[in-house]
This record gives structure tokens, C-alpha cells and sequence, in this order.
């Protein structure tokens, strides 16, 4: 039986594909979620090429047939937009085409629990990581256990910031740290493992 979802059949992307490419087509899934964007997906038509502003990486989308394929660079004959990674993603000019792949790369955030489960759920049996994870949201102070065992690593943020580093929308867990989206109860190792948890959820969640 295939482990393909239906979100997974509406945005594909190339073999091999680049980091961008997995992380756009991962937002690209987020949107497909939700019912008005999964119709946005389904009824726009075209390529369009976004480029990073930051640094030479760039994606092309193509929307065919109420799909869109995601591929890096940038295809021939085609203008590139600005593609800004703050906050993400966020695309300057192209119109309707490039208003409405806008609104398809910046997904309602999911509730902060539902995102603590998915990145558990996708990191547990990874090598390294926590026995046991505690997300714990300072709006309320709810705090939320997954696993047990010794080796425990604790996150501590409000819902919207864990709802946004936990879904992989930061560029990277130190990133989330630096700015102070996030606190953590742990030791330096466990931040590496963490960093790794983060990137997986952010190019595969």
C-alpha cells in the first residue's frame, strides 16, 4: 500500500532535489491542508521563479493540472521574483500569479501541540535523540512530556514560537535559540541533535 497522502500527490518534486526545494514543497503541503489554499493550489495555473535574496538558491513551480511540481533554479525564459526567507517565505511582484504563490508559501502556523507530536513522532527513533522531550508553552505554562528515560530535553516557548520553530519554519533550531524564540534545558550535544531534528522536520515534515 502506498505511504503516499493526498497532499504528497498535489505538490511533487524533482529527484534529488535541493534543501529549498524540500522546504518549499513541505510549506507547499502545510497549504494543501487547508481547504481554501488546497483549491488555490488546484485552480492556478503557470511557472514562476522565485530567487532568493539572501543567497544564489532559487526554485521553480510549476502549476499543471491542479498540481505543482516544485524543481531548483530557474527555469529558462522566466523573470524570477524575489523570494525573502522573512517570514517565511515571503515573494515580491508577478501579479496574481505571484499574490497567490505568496498566500501558498505563508500556511496558517498549526497548533503548537499538534506540531510538538508530528516533530516527536519524526525524530524519535533517530539516532541521538532525547529519550524523552518536554515542550513546555510560557502562555500558560502547559507543558507536554513525549517518551520517557534519562536523557531528557526540555523547550520552552510561547505557542506561537513553538508552534513555528516545532513545524521547521525557523531556518534552523541555533537560529530559533539566537533570536530567543525559544528557550532549552539541555546539554551541548543535545543542541546538535536538535539541530538535525529541526532540519529533518523543516526539509521532510
Amino acid at each position: 500500500m502506498s505511504s503516499l497522502t493526498a497532499e504528497d500527490v498535489l505538490v511533487a518534486v524533482e529527484p534529488d532535489p535541493t534543501p529549498l526545494v524540500l522546504s518549499v514543497a513541505r510549506t507547499l503541503r502545510a497549504s494543501a491542508e487547508v481547504p481554501e489554499l488546497r483549491a488555490l493550489i488546484g485552480g492556478t495555473t503557470g511557472t514562476v521563479a522565485l530567487k532568493s535574496v539572501a543567497d544564489p538558491q532559487a526554485v521553480t513551480l510549476d502549476f499543471v493540472d491542479g498540481r505543482v511540481h516544485v524543481r531548483h533554479g530557474v527555469a529558462g525564459g522566466v523573470e524570477p521574483l524575489q523570494l525573502h526567507f522573512y517570514p517565511e517565505y515571503t515573494v515580491v511582484g508577478g501579479g496574481e500569479l505571484g499574490e497567490a504563490v505568496g498566500r501558498l508559501l505563508s500556511p496558517p502556523l498549526p497548533d503548537w501541540n499538534v506540531a510538538a507530536q508530528k516533530f516527536w513522532e519524526l525524530n524519535a527513533d533517530s539516532a541521538g535523540f532525547p529519550e524523552q522531550l518536554v515542550i513546555v508553552c510560557t502562555d500558560d505554562d502547559e507543558r507536554v512530556v513525549f517518551g520517557d528515560g534519562g536523557a531528557t530535553f526540555e523547550i520552552h516557548g510561547s505557542a506561537e514560537s513553538l508552534s513555528a520553530v516545532l513545524s521547521g519554519w525557523f531556518d534552523s533550531f541555533l537560529i530559533a535559540l539566537g533570536v530567543g524564540a525559544v528557550t532549552m534545558v539541555g546539554s551541548a550535544a543535545q543542541v546538535s541533535v536538535m539541530c538535525g531534528a529541526h532540519w529533518k522536520v523543516r526539509f521532510n515534515g
